[in-house]
């Protein structure tokens, strides 16, 4: 018999043992409520904003539409607007950015208590990729304290060993893996796939779980980890304005579970911010619904995404959400637009890659491949890895009418860097200039 998700048993913990449709909207009302309430009464922003609506606002979960939406721009003009506790209960302030890496910079607080339901967060989640007593090697940023990694690491359960690394590059940290025996490994989904793609990927074949997060992680993607290591890949959804909480997968079925006693979810039309229907994809909102230093009502993220129908293999009784990328990541063409979820989809699935860059200088794009292997019969012929990257980009829509010779490049088999940063579309004015 599968155990609980255990994100069900917190989420059952609130409804006292009910998990009928009918009874989690009832929580879900409650708790958004309680969220409203909170946020009116500490966060100068929010006593403006819902001003115009009665106490006790909402009465239901659609009335809870009327609420204008927040936008990352909001959060970046005034952050301070937002603020829902005295100064001297801020334990941590988190820079973070719009569009992935792109935008206007903003500043999100969290308190102790933020932090500690985030260590919470990673906790239960871990308890569903491996069982107690296991080594998780982490391949995120660490070294402050009430960073992702550090908070990771401090948030396992007290028999589990997590342990970080900052290795330079793909063969100091596979030399790691191999080192240390992990049974799981945390990374970006670019860090594992350069791993799982190296010529000396067999060192990570005693991995038992592979958990991808912090950027959006394509199917092909996935499937290549599962196949180099033999493992089961899980895949995390998170903002940095959320405390890093939001949805996990199980392992079992597609998509991830909501973390429902700590988030509210919607999915709406990017243009008319109307909501969908589960199966429908649109960009999705968040409200955080236990957020002490930055209270967040119905947060555009700019990810796109929708709520998956039916249940899940596993039994968890958990909304399943399918995330795709951001909205404003991708390619404008003369052919139209192609996001970098679609990229990743395509590109992914040629088994000799291990990375890409794609950089708009001009009319076209100019693409960096990554061929992570020392196998002379794939070096000898740059000509057909490029003539087959070529068809995968020319069979998606909009990038049909791209010229027979793209501009393909092969990055170096050495040395390739596992910086942890998010994938995202490049503009450079002169793409020629360096690499």
């Amino acid at each position: 018999m599968t155990p609980p998700f255990p994100f069900d048993i917190r989420t059952a913990g609130k409804t006292g043992g009910r998990t009928d449709p009918g009874s989690l909207d009832e929580y879900r009302l409650s708790a958004v409520r309680s969220a409203v309430a909170r946020a009116r009464r500490n966060s100068p922003f929010y006593r403006s904003r819902l001003a115009p609506f009665p106490e006790g606002f909402p009465r239901s979960l659609g009335e809870y539409g009327a609420l204008p939406f927040t936008i990352p721009d909001d959060l970046a003009a005034d952050p301070h607007a937002f603020l829902a506790v005295p100064q001297d209960e801020v334990a941590r302030i988190v820079t973070a950015r719009s569009s992935g890496t792109t935008g206007t910079p903003k500043r999100v607080f969290f308190t102790e208590r933020d932090l500690a339901e985030t260590r919470s967060i990673f906790a239960e989640g871990m308890t569903a990729l491996v069982p107690r007593g296991s080594r998780v090697l982490i391949l995120l940023p660490g070294e402050r304290p009430g960073s992702v990694g550090d908070l990771l690491v401090r948030g396992l359960a007290p028999d589990m060993e997590g342990v970080l690394c900052s290795c330079p590059d793909a063969e100091d940290t596979l030399d790691t893996i191999s080192r240390l025996g992990p049974d799981c490994l945390v990374a970006l989904p670019s860090q594992a796939l350069r791993l799982a793609r190296h010529p000396r990927s067999s060192l990570g074949k005693g991995l038992s779980a592979v958990l991808l997060c912090s950027d959006f992680a394509s199917d092909s993607l996935a499937s290549a980890v599962e196949k180099a290591w033999e493992c089961t890949v899980f895949r995390h959804y998170g903002l940095t304005e959320t405390g890093y909480g939001g949805a996990l997968s199980c392992g079992e079925g597609p998509g991830m579970h909501v973390m429902e006693d700590r988030f509210f979810f919607e999915i709406v039309c990017p243009g008319t911010g109307e909501p969908l229907p589960a199966g429908e994809e649109g960009e999705i909102v968040c409200t955080s619904l236990q957020a002490e230093g930055t209270p967040l009502l119905r947060y555009r993220t700019g990810d796109r995404g929708r709520f998956l129908t039916g249940g899940c293999s596993c039994g968890s009784f958990l909304r399943r959400i399918a995330v795709r990328g951001r909205y404003a990541n991708g390619l404008a063409l003369p052919g139209g637009w192609v996001s970098l979820a679609d990229l990743d989809e395509a590109l992914f699935s040629l088994p000799w890659l291990g990375g890409y860059e794609v950089r708009m200088g001009g009319r076209f794009p100019v693409f960096l491949l990554e061929v992570p292997s020392l196998r002379e019969e794939i070096l000898s012929l740059p000509e057909d890895l490029e003539r087959e990257a070529g068809n995968k980009l020319r069979s998606l829509p909009g990038l049909d009418i791209l010229p027979s010779v793209i501009g393909l490049r092969l990055a170096p088999p050495r040395g390739v860097p596992m910086a942890p940063t998010k994938r995202l579309v490049l503009r450079e004015t002169h793409p020629d200039r360096t690499w």
